[in-house]
């Protein structure tokens, strides 16, 4: 077997290649290219497998690699960066470390979901990231208004027409001139955002597993197919704790020395996931008296954050309502 380490960037890739014994075969640096890669693999007779890190440019590679029958592993770069440090860093290098990680069985692989999920997933994502683009659209216009003491809350950002009428009599016309254009971004923001989900619906095989996620308490649409879209394979996770873990609803901990302390802001996880399940618990809450009332129980015990998290759908149904999908 070729084992082949791939340290890819949006301008070059450096590929490294080694047998079964560690004995480097050959090592280029390429501009980054479909062509070059083929150039590059077809030097070997034998079987080859590559290995890169799951940065932002995998998804070519990835394709590449389906279409002429390599298999490829996804290196998890966090995990990756903790057991092969190293003082000198450069392309050769950690293409080199790749290679032999590959080699010894020792790469730390990140989820490679399918292409049809993977299409689902960036579409789910690119209508979050809008999402927050119009809110910090929707702060700015609120920062802007309240310095003239104007509460755009008394009319609401439903009715973007209302709202403009009602800041066009009550804001000067020095700041009426930055007010129209940050409606008019809001207003061509939620136009793409319509679009996103117009998209998202087209994507088929998944409207099942959709239908099923929102029988659950505080599920929409929206909601059940980011879920659908970020977990792909629920039978990836062994146990409930690690999807809960996954989904970044269980704080980390620091435990050394007989001092025990929690790391409630740890990043490790899927935001995504986190981002969902929030709204989830917030609709849930808000709408269903069951959960209200647990919700309100664990607030006067353990504040609201604590109590938000504790009221989202619990991990072990959900993960067997997903598995039976």
């Amino acid at each position: 077997m070729i084992h082949i380490g791939i340290d890819l960037h949006s301008r070059n890739m450096t590929l490294v290649a080694i047998n079964d014994n560690g004995k480097m075969l050959a090592e280029a640096k390429h501009p980054t290219a479909p062509a070059n890669l083929s150039l590059f693999f077809q030097q070997f007779d034998g079987p080859v497998h590559a290995v890169v890190e799951c940065t932002s440019y995998w998804y070519w590679v990835a394709d590449w690699c389906s279409g002429h029958g390599a298999p490829l592993s996804l290196a998890h770069a966090k995990m990756l960066k903790a057991i092969s440090y190293a003082k000198v860093k450069t392309g050769s290098v950690d293409a080199r470390t790749l290679a032999g990680l590959l080699r010894v069985g020792l790469i730390p692989e990140a989820h490679q979901c399918r292409r049809d999920q993977r299409d689902l997933r960036d579409l789910t994502r690119g209508r979050l990231r809008m999402i927050v683009r119009r809110s910090r659209l929707q702060s700015s216009l609120w920062q802007l208004a309240g310095k003239y003491n104007v509460i755009v809350q008394d009319v609401g950002w439903r009715y973007l027409g209302s709202l403009e009428e009602f800041l066009t009599k009550r804001l000067p016309s020095v700041a009426l001139v930055e007010a129209k254009l940050l409606l008019e971004q809001i207003r061509l923001t939620q136009h793409h955002v319509i679009d996103m989900e117009q998209a998202i619906e087209e994507q088929t095989g998944f409207h099942g597993q959709v239908q099923r996620l929102k029988a659950l308490p505080g599920f929409g649409l929206v909601c059940a197919w980011t879920v659908v879209a970020e977990i792909g394979d629920i039978t990836r996770f062994p146990t409930a704790k690690q999807f809960t873990s996954y989904c970044r609803l269980v704080p980390g901990s620091k435990d050394s020395g007989g001092k025990h302390r929690h790391r409630s802001k740890n990043k490790d996880g899927n935001r995504y996931l986190r981002i969902a399940f929030n709204q989830a618990a917030i609709i849930a809450y808000t709408h269903y008296p069951v959960v209200k009332a647990f919700y309100k129980k664990v607030t006067r015990r353990s504040g609201k954050h604590v109590a938000r998290t504790m009221s989202q759908p619990k991990s072990g149904r959900h993960r067997r309502r997903i598995q039976r999908i």
